[in-house]
């Protein structure tokens, strides 16, 4: 099995950058340089957000088929294998030196957890990537400080929440392109609206426009980027008021315009 050095990925990578320990490049696909079907790792851990594109993805006695809006982690040294991976295909990737570990004292471990139990990680990923875009002198840090936000994250989820919470996020998730007012989520839940005002800003980040506004921004990336959809459709998909509403949301959430990100 092939094990890939730092900062080196199976297509063209290029604009790698070396902040805070932190790696990070874009890797695209032609018909040229589609990775081949070998089983491989990578010396570092990794996090890897699809811009665009979609590959399916072999790892163990798993496979899953990932599209454009995704992010993945990567374990240092975990065998994995791409397949059908569609030309244009493009990657953001955030590789974590050995050094990034020892100086901010957390694992492998730690990052991967964060990713898996922040539902807007795709979207801290994408502002992430456009910080990298502009390449300016705090594009760096602004990275590094979108990864430390994500292991702050855990930190809250794994501050045992009521059962409410996760009642309410799974509702939430389920009825996201709709209008779920403060009286319902007390009556499905329960739960005063008192307590639920005081305490949803503690573990959802936010307001409950905040929490549906991003909700809604994040199941937006699939659509731009995997179906030919005009955005006017996508916004009323999406439950906004219109496209004006939509595309404003959009950039406060991501930092991209709609049709900026479809082009990315």
């Amino acid at each position: 099995m092939e094990i890939l050095p730092t900062a080196t990925y199976l297509g063209n990578t290029s604009a790698t950058c070396l902040t805070n320990g932190i790696w990070t490049s874009v890797t695209c696909y032609t018909p040229e340089n589609l990775p081949n079907v070998s089983l491989h790792a990578h010396a570092n851990p990794h996090v890897t957000m699809l811009l665009a594109g979609a590959t399916l993805e072999k790892r163990q006695r798993n496979e899953c088929y990932r599209r454009a809006g995704e992010v993945v982690f990567f374990h240092a040294g975990e065998p994995h294998q791409n397949t059908q991976t569609i030309p244009g295909s493009r990657n953001f990737n955030i590789e974590f030196a050995p050094d990034f570990f020892e100086t901010y004292g957390v694992g492998e471990e730690h990052i991967s957890e964060a990713i898996h139990n922040d539902p807007f990680a795709a979207l801290v990923f994408l502002r992430a990537y456009r910080h990298f875009l502009h390449h300016d002198l705090w594009a760096g840090d602004s990275i590094a400080m979108a990864v430390f936000s994500l292991l702050g994250t855990r930190i809250k989820i794994y501050n045992q929440p009521p059962r409410w919470v996760r009642q309410i996020s799974e509702l939430l998730a389920d009825r996201w392109n709709e209008h779920v007012s403060l009286q319902e989520l007390s009556l499905e839940t329960g739960v005063h609206p008192v307590t639920i005002s005081k305490y949803f800003p503690r573990y959802f980040g936010g307001t409950l426009s905040d929490y549906m506004r991003k909700l809604r921004v994040r199941n937006t990336l699939a659509m731009i980027k995997n179906t030919p959809h005009k955005l006017t459709h996508i916004a009323y998909e999406a439950g906004f008021a219109d496209q004006s509403h939509f595309t404003k949301a959009f950039r406060e959430v991501t930092g991209f315009l709609p049709k900026e990100y479809r082009a990315i």
